[in-house]
């Protein structure tokens, strides 16, 4: 009997030892991924199905936690580089009109027609900062989830028709051709008036910075079963390969240069992005340069919450 129980006690020391030694490894594992080892993982057999269990729910932990640390990472530089390009974007026009200012203030020698051309100057730049800055409070909003959509039925005909009509003068400005075309009867959607507006906008605003040289600009309708299609399209110079997984990002412009011509504060297609998928929807774009540059937005025809 005695050399039963000793050898039951010599068999359980052994087996806590094991053990103690593999939660020693668990241990040690961990504290390398604290420590930012992120490619560490659990590796140790056992035949124990809870430990098993365990090593296995360690390990999807610690690949939510990478994940998390990545997502982080990432935010952290998208920070960064949000308030640069806000620098970037508020500094250069506010030089430009204290520029201006100087000289209407100190060159006694402007004439009446130099003095409004750079009144003018200011005037257009002062505008400008000021749709800046409503972009970007309207994105920030947006991203806080603090804007909320009030959907009610919409006659999304008519909303593309007017908003066309809205972007007339910038058309004929810059030589473009606008197509519309719309199904023989009107459209009724159930969505925020407002919200589709501005994708409707922002998408025609962004053919213009940046398709204009194609010289024509279209948008069309389509109507499926339960849900529609809008479609923003132009001729231009297009979207390069490399940059169309990135188009959606905020703050993201293809122009490497942030080329003040273009205008282009790189929150628009965010926005656009946000406000569809408020009416549960989806956007996705296609680009061949110079052929058909399209983003298209499928909503459905009635929201949950209606």
């Amino acid at each position: 009997m005695i050399y039963i129980t000793l050898t039951l006690i010599v068999i359980l020391t052994f087996i806590i030892v094991f053990q103690n030694i593999k939660i020693i490894k668990i241990s040690s594992s961990i504290i390398n991924i604290i420590k930012g080892n992120f490619n560490e993982r659990i590796r140790i057999s056992d035949n124990n199905r809870f430990l098993k269990k365990l090593i296995i729910n360690l390990n999807r932990l610690i690949d939510e936690f990478h994940k998390i640390v990545v997502l982080n990472k990432q935010y952290e530089d998208d920070r960064k580089k949000m308030i640069s390009n806000i620098s970037h974007d508020l500094r250069t026009p506010l030089t430009s009109m204290l520029g201006y200012v100087e000289m209407l203030k100190d060159d006694q020698s402007l004439s009446e027609e130099e003095r409004q051309e750079y009144l003018s100057i200011i005037s257009a730049k002062g505008e400008f900062l000021v749709d800046l800055l409503e972009e970007f409070y309207h994105f920030s909003k947006l991203d806080s989830d603090d804007l909320p959509i009030h959907p009610r039925r919409l006659n999304i005909s008519e909303l593309l028709r007017q908003c066309m009509l809205s972007f007339l003068k910038d058309f004929e400005a810059n030589g473009i051709q606008p197509k519309i075309e719309l199904p023989p009867e009107d459209i009724f959607v159930g969505a925020d008036q407002q919200a589709v507006y501005r994708m409707v906008q922002n998408l025609i605003s962004n053919s213009l910075k940046y398709g204009s040289a194609g010289n024509v600009i279209g948008v069309s309708l389509a109507e499926q079963n339960d849900s529609i299609t809008i479609e923003v399209w132009d001729k231009g110079r297009g979207i390069p390969e490399e940059d169309v997984p990135y188009i959606f990002n905020r703050l993201y412009v293809a122009e490497k240069s942030r080329s003040r011509r273009l205008k282009g504060s790189g929150l628009g297609l965010s926005i656009v992005k946000k406000l569809v998928e408020k009416h549960n929807g989806n956007v996705a774009v296609s680009s061949i340069p110079f052929e058909r540059t399209s983003f298209t937005v499928t909503l459905p025809k009635k929201l949950r919450n209606m």
